[in-house]
């Protein structure tokens, strides 16, 4: 069979030929679902020839297509004679790692037009990085900034992460890569994309992060756990009515439920890590913390304040730490098992047909040590969200011009500052210097930056961005207790935390994490996850 072949147009760098689709050899393509997507609608939008050439390179005597592998195989299907081919040609001396990467950079530049599967994406990264490119040097080639390379690689080695955003996981890459660092623990993977969704993923990231030993004892526990086959979590269950804590269960003749009456497949090993804390005086004599007078702690104790008669002052006391690593037991279907809950009146615990002896009510023993965790855990969580604060404040303020149709809101958050909150402008203090957020967040003294702010927007977002760090200075790590901040906080009849940080949401698009929703009054401490 005779093909048809032309040339019309030669060039210093390649030749316009028109070529038999079938004798085009398709080369390896980074595009992975090139038959998948050849739908009808495409077949027959080729029926009357390609428009846009395809491009190809010709080594040892063979056209090679390196964009256009859709419309070859259209072409193909519709038996065009010819189609318009722009042949490129390769350096005699290129060997094959050499033509891979001059392949790949080309059809990663040609799919930033046509769109490209992230995993196809991902997939080419890599190839560029087998073949011996450093990750300076791909970012370079494909015009990409390199921590988003860096990023890449790392995803490419998550199977699990880029099934998850094959299947339309919202993640960013930057996300995407965090995730696949969790390959080894699919519970946090699972936390990490129901934080994305909520748009709390910052938070939920470096709460991991700033765990992670603690996370790593957590899990030995568990895969011991898991390898005995029982269920096992790492964060508190969700009630259910067929499902209950093994110690508010006694057995059918009314004694207290142990963990060797339940089957291996009913029971769920809640797995958690407890901090006990302790503390000393000066000659090492251990100090009740009932006997402790927590006020002086206050931020604005007075140096020369005393502790009220027969308490210890925790200023001259040494603060000691442990963790352990606790399981709480819960059973399921319990009732199939015979057990009931037990009932408590007073300091005896009955079941509903039997007594047992007198003994100290597990649940509020329970309940005084889950309390004490729950202060520790929302106290870090306090100073995780601010970090992440800072650093979104640190992005936003950047900004040239304010969001369109914020400035009457902004004019108010300064004006209001200024009058009910003008003592916060100078704060100072072991939780908070209002000048040093001011300057990181601003990204250098505010004074320099006013002197050279060039337009009346960009000398307002300064204004905003030292009253910010005001409010920020006030943030203190157990905000969350103290909700109602109006009393030292100028008199304001609304809290000056709420406000700063509804106005963070409402202007800056800002996303509220568990901790800050208690700090601003849209949600109770007890509702706050511990894990």
């Amino acid at each position: 069979m005779t093909h048809n072949t032309t040339t019309e147009t030669v060039t210093a760098t390649g030749e316009l030929r028109h070529l038999n689709p079938a004798d085009l050899v398709i080369d390896t393509n980074i595009r992975t679902e090139a038959e998948a997507t050849l739908t009808a609608e495409f077949v027959d939008s080729i029926r009357d020839g390609v428009r846009q050439p395809i491009l190809a390179v010709e080594v040892d005597g063979e056209v090679r297509v390196r964009d256009g592998q859709r419309r070859t195989l259209a072409a193909r299907k519709n038996a065009l004679p010819t189609v318009p081919v722009y042949v490129v040609p390769v350096a005699t001396d290129a060997d094959d790692k050499a033509l891979t990467v001059d392949r790949i950079v080309e059809q990663l530049a040609s799919f930033e037009r046509e769109g490209l599967r992230n995993r196809d994406r991902v997939a080419a990264i890599e190839q560029l990085a087998l073949a011996g490119m450093s990750a300076t040097k791909i970012a370079k080639a494909t015009r990409t900034k390199k921590k988003d390379v860096d990023a890449t690689l790392a995803l490419a080695k998550s199977e699990t992460t880029l099934d998850l955003i094959e299947r339309g996981a919202a993640l960013t890459l930057e996300q995407s890569a965090t995730v696949a660092a969790y390959d080894h623990d699919p519970e946090a993977q699972q936390w990490l994309l129901d934080a994305a969704a909520s748009g709390v993923f910052e938070h939920q990231a470096k709460l991991l992060a700033d765990n992670a030993d603690q996370r790593a004892e957590v899990l030995a526990q568990v895969a011991i756990y898991t390898a005995d086959g029982i269920e096992t979590v790492t964060r508190e269950p969700d009630y259910r009515h067929t499902r209950a804590r093994l110690e508010r269960l006694v057995t059918a003749d009314g004694t207290p439920a142990q963990v060797d009456d339940v089957p291996t497949d009913q029971r769920l090993a809640y797995v958690w890590a407890d901090v006990t804390e302790w503390w000393t005086d000066a000659e090492g004599n251990t100090i009740d913390e009932d006997l402790i007078d927590w006020d002086l702690t206050e931020e604005d104790t007075p140096a020369d304040a005393q502790p009220d008669e027969g308490l210890h002052d925790p200023r001259a006391l040494t603060r000691h730490e442990n963790r352990s690593i606790e399981t709480t037991w819960y059973v399921n279907e319990f009732r199939d098992l015979g057990m009931s809950f037990r009932t408590y009146s007073g300091s005896t615990a009955t079941s509903s047909a039997t007594t047992t002896p007198a003994e100290e009510d597990p649940a509020e023993k329970e309940a005084r040590k889950q309390e004490r965790r729950r202060v520790r855990v929302l106290n870090a969580a306090s100073l995780t969200a601010r970090e992440v604060r800072i650093e979104k404040l640190t992005a936003w303020l950047a900004r040239k011009t304010l969001p369109k149709g914020s400035a009457p809101t902004v004019a108010k958050f300064i004006a209001t500052a200024m009058r009910a909150h003008h003592d916060m402008f100078g704060a100072n203090s072991s939780q908070g210097n209002a000048a040093e957020i001011a300057a990181t967040i601003l990204g250098g003294d505010p004074a320099e930056l006013i002197e050279q702010a060039t337009t009346a927007d960009r000398a307002q977002i300064i204004g905003l961005g030292i009253a910010l760090a005001s409010r920020e200075a006030h943030m203190w790590k157990d905000a969350w207790r103290n909700v109602g901040d109006r009393h030292y906080l100028g008199g304001s009849q609304v809290s000056a935390r709420a406000g700063y940080l509804h106005f963070l949401v409402e202007v800056t698009g800002y996303t509220l994490s568990d901790v800050e929703q208690v700090i601003a009054g849209d949600k109770q401490a007890a509702d706050v996850p511990l894990d």
